[in-house]
């Protein structure tokens, strides 16, 4: 009897303490999912709801949502993409938002479930000839190295010093001389060791280039 007893309590600490263990990851995740579904950033402001999209991969599924896997944020951040493309990549895409003359695009992005991986939401506005004008991103990370190596490979985004200790920022120059790309972080005013995928706040904007 005292065995039984033993395990009994043995097994209600374990299954107490299992989920701050093994589930921390997915739990931002779906925690991210839940914000995005519940309030788009669109139907906050009162514009048009999200839009189902059709064609391969398409589902009403709450665990999709954030469309097919992002091995690379390059595959995301490029202004050679369609509208087309963009529905057809994620299940639930916010349109009619408010950026004249551009028509905006968001979509919700999630990389993965790693510090180094992203959560938040994307943007892409088109301008009148359906070109790719600006890419923005709002969201978090507990690790923004990859975010940083994508933009400074890929863009040369580089460091430009600031005041602040807690905020780091990174710039695009183009040959002119004008910044078409602003990267800017900031770090959270505490760090949690539950939330270690929201260590970082990140906003990026980034222009077509010319």
């Amino acid at each position: 009897m005292f065995r039984l007893m033993a395990f009994s309590v043995l097994g209600l600490v374990a299954a107490a303490a299992a989920p701050v263990v093994l589930f921390t990851a997915p739990d931002f995740v779906k925690s991210f999912r839940q914000k995005w579904t519940s309030t788009s950033p669109a139907e906050t402001a009162g514009q048009t709801p999200g839009l189902e999209a059709s064609g391969p991969g398409a589902t009403n599924s709450f665990t999709a949502w954030e469309g097919e896997p992002v091995d690379d944020l390059a595959e995301v951040l490029r202004f050679d993409i369609t509208p087309h493309w963009i529905m057809r990549r994620w299940p639930r895409v916010s349109t009619g938002l408010a950026e004249l003359p551009l028509q905006g695009y968001r979509v919700p992005l999630v990389t993965g479930t790693a510090e180094t991986d992203v959560a938040g939401s994307l943007t892409y506005y088109f301008n009148a000839q359906q070109q790719v004008q600006r890419i923005t991103f709002h969201g978090t990370s507990g690790d923004v190295r990859n975010l940083v190596g994508a933009l400074t490979a890929r863009y040369r985004f580089a460091r430009k010093l600031t005041n602040d200790p807690g905020l780091f920022v990174y710039e695009a120059p183009s040959p002119s001389g004008k910044s078409t790309g602003r990267l800017k972080i900031t770090t959270t005013g505490v760090f949690k060791a539950s939330e270690p995928y929201q260590r970082f706040q990140i906003e990026l904007s980034m222009e077509r280039p010319s």
